[in-house]
C-alpha cells in the first residue's frame, strides 16, 4: 500500500512514531508490523508482546487522540475493515465460512480447556453456598445459558440485573461463595469490579474468557479459556459465543459425572415444564 492510499490511522502512527518515547515507539512498531493481530489482543497481551507496559499502551493511544485502548482498537478495526477486500464474493460462501470458523473455534477450545480446572470448578458449583454469575452485553447470553443449565441440574444460581446489583452482591461475598464472570475481552470494567470485590472477600472467582492474558484472568482463581477472540467490531460473534457455550456444557456434564444423582434431577426438572409443550 503506497503513502497516498494508506489508512489515516496507520499513517498517523508512522508519522508519530519517530517522536515518541522509546516505550511508546515499541508499541507503535508492533502495531505497524501487524495491525490485524492487534485488534484481537488485550492490553496486557499487547504490552507483553511489544516488550512495553500497559501504562505505555495507554499513553500511546492517548498520544494518537484516543481515550483508551478500546477506543484505539475500535478505530483500528474499523479502518482495517474499510480497507480490506473480502476474500470472496461468491454467493453461498458466508454460511460455509461461519460453519468452518465455528468448527475451528470448538476444536481450539477443546485444546485450551484444562480438564483439571473443569473438574475443580464443577466441584465448586456443587459445594458453593451461593453462586453468582455475571456478564455484560453479549457475555450475558453465556451467563444466562449457564444459569439455565445449572437450574436443570437443581443448582440455583443468581444473575444480577445490572452492574450495580452485581457489585453490591460481591460486597457481601464469603469464602463459601462462587463467582463466575463471563467476559470475552477480560477487560470489561463492570465485570472487573465485581471480580476484584469478590476476590478481596475470599470468594472463589472463575473467569470464562477468550483472553489468556487480561485483567480479569489475572484476578480470577480459575480460568476457563474459550477460543476465537473478538475484535471491537465483532463483539458477540458466533464463533466466540459457541466456544463459551461449549465450556458451559462441559461444566454441566462434569457435574453429572461427579454427582450422578443429578441425572434424575434433570428428568424431574424437565417433567416440571413438560405441559408447556403442545
Amino acid at each position: 500500500m503506497d503513502i497516498q492510499s494508506q489508512p489515516s490511522l496507520i499513517a498517523r502512527i508512522r508519522s508519530h512514531a519517530p517522536n515518541m518515547t522509546r516505550a511508546l515507539e515499541k508499541v507503535a512498531a508492533f502495531v505497524l508490523v501487524d495491525p490485524q493481530t492487534v485488534i484481537y489482543k488485550s492490553i496486557t497481551e499487547l504490552a507483553d508482546e511489544a516488550e512495553s507496559s500497559e501504562a505505555s499502551v495507554i499513553r500511546f493511544c492517548r498520544e494518537l487522540g484516543y481515550q483508551g485502548f478500546q477506543n484505539f482498537k475500535l478505530a483500528l478495526a474499523h479502518e482495517l475493515a474499510t480497507f480490506q477486500q473480502p476474500a470472496t464474493n461468491a454467493p453461498g460462501d458466508m454460511v460455509q465460512e461461519l460453519v468452518e470458523t465455528a468448527r475451528m473455534a470448538l476444536e481450539e477450545t477443546e485444546r485450551l480447556l484444562d480438564r483439571d480446572v473443569i473438574e475443580r470448578v464443577s466441584a465448586l458449583l456443587l459445594a458453593a453456598r451461593r453462586i453468582e454469575i455475571f456478564g455484560v452485553a453479549a457475555s450475558a447470553i453465556t451467563a444466562q445459558y449457564l444459569e439455565y443449565k445449572l437450574a436443570r441440574l437443581g443448582i440455583q444460581a443468581h444473575i444480577p440485573r445490572d452492574s450495580h446489583l452485581a457489585t453490591m452482591a460481591s460486597a457481601t461475598a464469603s469464602p463459601d461463595d462462587l463467582y463466575i464472570l463471563v467476559s470475552s475481552s477480560g477487560s470489561t470494567i463492570d465485570t472487573l469490579r465485581v471480580a476484584e470485590s469478590a476476590h478481596a472477600r475470599g470468594a472463589n472467582v472463575v473467569a470464562i474468557t477468550n483472553r489468556t492474558k487480561s485483567p480479569l484472568a489475572a484476578i480470577c482463581d480459575f480460568k476457563l479459556l474459550a477460543s476465537s477472540p473478538e475484535t471491537p467490531l465483532t463483539g458477540g460473534a458466533f464463533p466466540s459465543k459457541i466456544s463459551q457455550l461449549l465450556i458451559v456444557d462441559t461444566l454441566a456434564n462434569t457435574i453429572t459425572k461427579l454427582d450422578p444423582a443429578r441425572l434424575e434431577t434433570i428428568k424431574e426438572t424437565a417433567e416440571s415444564v413438560s405441559d408447556r409443550n403442545i
